[in-house]
């Protein structure tokens, strides 16, 4: 039999033993939670500083992302991805001399304290960010929001419904692929 054969047969099974009933969605009210509540502190450099220095501050901290700020201000954000991207096996010189704002984003989008959890995965969605952070009204850092930190708030409100899910193979990518 066909590997292609054994997947659909696996799926008309799986469809079999589903329930017809719809899938929990998330209420107004789940998603409407306030950032406060997800927010974790934030890991702050000063503009100025080394890259160096914000790399070893991330590591110290175990975050994925660190803000920059100035007088206290959001200035811009850096994260792993930025160090994947614009430095890992690039000629860009000794990053201890290097101010950490030639590879941050500068004026990152960012949300409000009382802002809602839907708010947070609207940004991200458009535009493709791991990270928000939360600020008040005086642009200061207050908090940051992370890809994992919804995740963890998905599961932690939903266990059944994300450990129960079943897997939902790409019939047409298992066609297209071969080799390793």
């Amino acid at each position: 039999m066909l590997y292609q054969e054994i997947v659909e047969e696996e799926m008309a099974i799986m469809d079999e033993e589903t329930p017809d009933e719809p899938s929990k969605t998330l209420s107004p009210h789940e998603i409407h939670v306030p950032l406060h509540s997800l927010m974790h502190p934030p890991v702050t450099i000063d503009s100025g500083r080394s890259t160096q220095e914000a790399i070893d501050r991330m590591l110290d901290n175990k975050v994925g992302a660190i803000l920059i700020v100035s007088d206290g201000v959001l200035k811009g954000i850096f994260g792993e991805r930025d160090v994947l991207l614009k430095i890992l096996n690039k000629p860009v010189g000794d990053l201890t001399q290097i101010p950490i704002e030639q590879f941050m984003k500068a004026d990152p989008q960012a949300a409000y304290v009382e802002d809602s959890l839907d708010t947070a995965i609207l940004y991200m969605a458009q535009g493709g960010y791991r990270h928000i952070p939360i600020v008040n009204e005086q642009n200061q850092p207050v908090g940051i929001v992370s890809i994992r930190h919804i995740i963890s708030y998905l599961v932690e409100h939903f266990p059944q419904e994300v450990l129960t899910l079943p897997p939902k193979p790409d019939n047409d990518a298992m066609k297209s692929r071969e080799g390793a």
